[in-house]
């Protein structure tokens, strides 16, 4: 009878470290910021046709750089690019303050107007939370929607947006 006892008890004894040491190793790579579930978003920019981007740089104050291409046909002006989180957003898919926008005076346009079958490259565009500015460590991300507002050829104003997942890639 002893026998088994101690049998069992080894078993028992064995198993346990074997688990207890397995939790430590997840508890420092958790820690880490390795097994981080932010950290598995893909890093993505999705505009409808005929506009096109793709995520250059996101930096830790949230300064966004993108390229962006369209190929309408026409040659658009971009006026102003919006990154926000979509709480920021009003009923009608925009910005819910003026203060969310980076005017063009603020961005930093390779090519504007934007002719049709071009890119350019954009940066400079501040991404908000409901807390204000985007800030987050090297490895942190971001979800929300990007928001452009360009001028027709015909001189009236449009509005594209769709969703953006930015990673932290530089300080």
């Amino acid at each position: 009878m002893t026998k088994k006892l101690q049998a069992a008890m080894e078993y028992l004894m064995t198993y346990g470290w074997a688990i207890l040491i397995i939790a430590l190793a997840l508890g420092v790579l958790y820690s880490l910021g390795i097994l981080n579930p932010g950290r598995l978003k893909p890093v993505m920019c999705l505009l409808p046709a005929p506009f096109s981007c793709n995520i250059q740089n996101f930096s830790t104050g949230g300064k966004l750089s993108i390229t962006l291409s369209q190929g309408s046909g026409n040659t658009y002006t971009i006026n102003r690019i919006a990154c926000v989180d979509n709480a920021l957003l009003d009923t009608n898919g925009l910005p819910k303050s003026n203060s969310y926008w980076t005017t063009a005076t603020g961005l930093t346009l390779s090519v504007n107007p934007l002719p049709s079958g071009s890119t350019t490259t954009a940066s400079g565009i501040q991404c908000y939370t409901p807390n204000g500015p985007y800030s987050g460590g090297i490895g942190s991300s971001f979800g929300g929607t990007l928001v452009i507002n360009y001028t027709l050829p015909s001189g009236a104003y449009a509005f594209t947006s769709g969703a953006i997942n930015a990673q932290v890639n530089t300080q």
